[in-house]
């Protein structure tokens, strides 16, 4: 991560022993299908600075939390025309830029923190998270494509955030497209561009639309046809009549959609509220100097059949504009998807859902051979073991084996009615619900017994049977009850065999794959303040710029100095 600096790291690893005080390791369950909401907002601020209004109603909230009810898991804010002067700029280097604070006030009440934030001059893009999900959001990357002045200048383009959520994959594109009624081509060039010029690093997912799902919404600056045949004016009187059906049919974006030139894998429930720009500022009253168009929109792509046995699904439950906000000549727009991942499968004859065998899979072949989501390959394998061989364990061994290992997290965001981790382990089990994902395995943190400020710390971490380590892995210090992942205090690199592999022998290769307990000791020049409390949080990277994934956050922890021993002077 950019700007971070470490003392010299010390690091051990030796096998594992069994220790019950071990904290959250490896929280390998699964429920399905499972459902997770997300709230979109897209505005173009022009320049404007958050003074003065609440966020709230933008948003969905009420004004006190505790009056909130059913919460999004996930809150995604794309801003276009952020003040971006060079004084702006060097402040967002040691700060969150102004509107990101401001949201972060609101949804930090909430327990929601931000996971992720991207800028490109006056593009802004910010990921909020309900802080239980945090373990269970992979392989954050980020990426900017420039558009402006032919692909030099940053002030049109997009800048994207990918992740993977529970095993599915996720890229959200916030865009601002080249403006005024003729520069349709344009916009067509800056979409192509973009969709071209985006690439991850992420294997099976280096584009845009190889995701399962895909957001794209901004200010994409798509006017109305007949510039020469319908007025300003014109227009305005339409949107008086409440003629909007017959109005949308002018938009470019829905023409281009259906002629296939540009967003043609994206679909949009049509807008049913008035077109959002332009406003004279500070009123709800169109600027006549332009004519009023949809300029500010919100699409999205599912591929539902990414995977065999599984089905992918959004649900989009709103879309609308809001027209109280009157600081820019925009008005935000916002929506609501439910994204769902479900198991498919026939039934029997006693009405059981009869899922599809490995066997029966590999029947079922097409041309393009696709790989199976996580779900489906759970799925499967239950199948399987079902006809073939024995469980792999009872009740009671399951319980045994992974009381430490299980959290119910996923159930309280699924809405599960779990009274007990009895009643959720039997749950699991007799409706076959509990799969291993390798990538969702977690590090687990001993318990810090003490922190001593102004001397070198230890602490132990678990890492699992199979974890992959990045080559930039790094533990970071966190206030307790953080709300951003960039609020580090401190930080230490660990260590990673990759670049060493070809000098171990075959033993101590072995033992790189088991679980392990492994030390890092923090420098005594960690300064942490006294009177609070703190959590160490595990970062999979792959380097600055690159790959980040939160996969193990510690118990919290107090810190104390010592008191020193008193001088030869001081004794009688």
């Amino acid at each position: 991560m950019f700007g971070r600096k470490s003392s010299k790291r010390r690091r051990k690893s030796y096998p594992v022993k069994q220790d019950h005080r071990t904290y959250n390791a490896c929280s390998l369950v699964r429920f399905v299908p499972l459902a997770l909401r997300i709230y979109i907002v897209t505005w173009n601020v022009s320049t404007k600075f958050p003074e003065n209004i609440s966020l709230n109603k933008l948003l969905g909230l009420e004004n006190r939390p505790e009056q909130d009810s059913h919460l999004p898991d996930f809150f995604v804010i794309g801003l276009q025309e952020v003040n971006a002067q060079p004084q702006n700029t060097l402040y967002n280097l040691f700060k969150d830029d102004l509107w990101t604070q401001k949201f972060k006030e609101v949804l930090k009440e909430r327990d929601y923190v931000v996971i992720k934030t991207e800028q490109m001059q006056g593009l802004l893009l910010s990921v909020f998270a309900r802080r239980k999900h945090l373990l269970h959001l992979r392989q954050v990357e980020t990426e900017y494509t420039r558009t402006g002045l032919g692909g030099i200048w940053g002030n049109k383009g997009a800048v994207s955030i990918r992740m993977n959520v529970y095993g599915s994959s996720i890229c959200l594109v916030n865009a601002h497209l080249a403006a005024h009624d003729h520069m349709l081509e344009e916009r067509i060039n800056d979409y192509e561009r973009i969709v071209q010029e985006q690439k991850f690093h992420v294997k099976a997912k280096e584009t845009i639309f190889d995701h399962d799902y895909v957001f794209w919404f901004g200010d994409l600056n798509f006017r109305l046809t007949g510039e020469a045949t319908t007025s300003a004016d014109e227009i305005r009187a339409m949107v008086a009549r409440d003629e909007l059906k017959q109005l949308i049919e002018k938009d470019q974006l829905l023409l281009v959609r259906r002629e296939g030139r540009a967003f043609a894998q994206l679909q949009e429930r049509l807008p049913q509220f008035p077109p959002t720009f332009k406003f004279e500022h500070g009123s709800n009253e169109y600027d006549m100097k332009r004519r009023p168009a949809w300029t500010d929109r919100i699409l999205y792509a599912v591929n539902e059949n990414n995977y065999r046995n599984v089905r992918l699904t959004a649900e989009q439950t709103s879309y609308k504009s809001h027209p109280s906000y009157s600081i820019s000549d925009h008005k935000p727009v916002t929506s609501e998807f439910t994204l769902k991942c479900s198991v498919e499968g026939s039934r029997d004859e006693n009405g059981n859902t009869q899922y599809a065998t490995t066997a029966t899979s590999r029947k079922l072949k097409t041309v393009r051979r696709k790989k199976r989501h996580p779900v489906a390959l759970h799925a499967a394998r239950t199948a399987d073991a079902r006809v073939n061989r024995k469980p792999q364990y009872s009740g009671e061994h399951f319980r045994k084996q992974h009381n430490n290992r299980l959290s119910y997290k996923l159930a309280m965001a699924n809405n599960t009615d779990v009274h007990s981790f009895d009643d959720l382990v039997t749950d699991l089990i007799d409706y076959g619900q509990v799969y291993e994902d390798t990538t969702e395995r977690t590090v687990s943190f001993k318990p810090i017994e003490l922190w001593l400020v102004g001397e070198p710390n230890t602490i132990e971490y678990v890492i699992p049977n199979g974890f992959e380590e990045g080559n930039a892995d790094w533990i970071g210090i966190y206030r307790e009850n953080f709300t951003s992942l960039s609020e580090y205090l401190a930080y230490e690199y660990t260590e990673t065999y990759k670049d060493k592999q070809h000098q171990l022998n075959e033993q101590q290769l072995q033992h790189m794959q088991n679980t392990r307990t492994v030390q890092l000791t923090f420098s005594e020049n960690v300064s942490l303040p006294l009177g609070t409390r703190y959590q160490l949080l595990y970062f999979q990277s792959t380097g600055t710029r690159g790959v980040t994934g939160l996969v193990g956050i510690s118990p919290a922890f107090g810190v104390e100095k010592r008191c020193p021993s008193p001088s030869f002077d001081e004794i009688d």
